[in-house]
């Protein structure tokens, strides 16, 4: 039995000694991982990460890049890279011009109730201080801007009526004018009556979009454009009246001062700043507008004042009329105007209406 056996186990004893020998000639290819070095440096380096984060919660965890490995890696977060840092850049900048995000730009304003009541505020410190010597010297911008906006109200429905503008002041002649518009043609009954009425219904407009804070930087820009191009439509061609002249020149320079003023403000200023920009610019035209109308009653009685007034034109337009007339038709066309806006704006809320709706 020995005999038989001694040649079976030589043949297994030299197989194996042939695997082992295989074996540590050519081992099999396995995929190392990683070394126990790089291993332990690589825990080391996100134990590190992770107290930095611990320390500094706003700071990001920044997780060492790994090898190869056929093991799980755990999940982390990438960085984006500068490429698409910078497209986020340029979102968030068209973004302030557009609007798109808007509620986290507009802070405060884009909350309705703060935005009624932003407005109600503007309302009532305009009417406290309305003879306040001091308010008014420094309300003198808003006041340029009321008169430009009742002369423009003359020279644009003097265009649509087929007439032409010959000049435009905004300038104080010395004979109780504010501005003057002079022109050829066109309809007078309607040109007469576009200075105030037109006034009341741009104040009008302004509070209406005033509502939608994320026009406000548009807002500011477009009126900015526009009081340029008429001061250089309008005003400009008043140089040649040598009556005027020097009014002319003053007018000059308050309407390209305003339209740059008003498109600087546009492209500066924040969203919600913008918004109560546009805000106090559409309270000041509405209450200039109805003062100014006011200041007519006594004129239009022969009580105060001298020299023509557009009431006193009208009543030379239209036979059997008195100013008085005029002037408390347009007063009543303008309060009819405003309470329509305020009912369908901001003063909807007190009437317990959508004002959230719109924004």
């Amino acid at each position: 039995m020995n005999a038989k056996d001694e040649p079976q186990k030589k043949p297994q004893a030299s197989g194996k000694d042939a695997a082992k020998k295989q074996f540590k000639d050519a081992p099999p290819d396995l995929k190392v991982t990683e070394t126990v070095q790089e291993r332990l440096a690589r825990l080391e380096a996100e134990m590190d990460a992770e107290m930095d984060a611990k320390a500094d919660p706003v700071s990001k965890v920044k997780i060492t890049d790994q090898p190869k490995s056929d093991l799980p890696a755990p999940l982390k977060k990438e960085k984006p890279a500068p490429s698409e840092k910078k497209s986020k850049t340029k979102e968030k900048e068209i973004a302030l011009v557009t609007g798109s995000d808007a509620a986290s730009q507009l802070s405060f304003m884009h909350n309705p109730k703060w935005n009624m009541g932003a407005f109600w505020s503007i309302v009532v410190l305009s009417v406290l201080l309305a003879n306040v010597p001091i308010a008014n010297l420094l309300l003198t911008p808003i006041n340029q801007f009321v008169t430009m906006v009742h002369e423009l109200g003359h020279a644009l429905i003097t265009v649509l009526t087929g007439g032409h503008v010959t000049g435009l002041t905004i300038a104080a002649d010395g004979q109780g004018h504010g501005g003057l518009t002079f022109s050829k043609g066109g309809w007078s009954f309607l040109i007469v009556q576009a200075g105030y009425i037109g006034t009341t219904l741009f104040g009008c407009l302004l509070i209406y979009l005033g509502q939608y804070p994320r026009l406000a930087k548009m807002i500011l820009s477009a009126l900015g454009v526009c009081m340029i191009l008429s001061t250089l439509v309008f005003i400009l061609p008043g140089l040649l009246n040598p009556m005027h002249f020097l009014e002319s020149v003053i007018s000059l320079f308050w309407g390209f001062g305003m339209g740059a003023a008003c498109f600087w403000l546009g492209r500066k200023l924040k969203p919600a700043m913008a918004n109560l920009m546009v805000l106090f610019l559409a309270v000041q035209t509405t209450l200039s507008s109805l003062s100014l109308l006011w200041i007519l009653v006594p004129h239009s009685l022969g009580l105060a004042g001298h020299g023509y007034t557009d009431a006193s034109l009208m009543a030379e337009i239209v036979p059997l009329t008195l100013p008085i007339f005029w002037v408390f038709w347009w007063v009543s066309i303008s309060i009819i105007a405003l309470l329509f806006t305020l009912k369908h704006t901001y003063g909807s809320a007190i009437m317990k209406k959508r004002i959230q709706k719109k924004l």
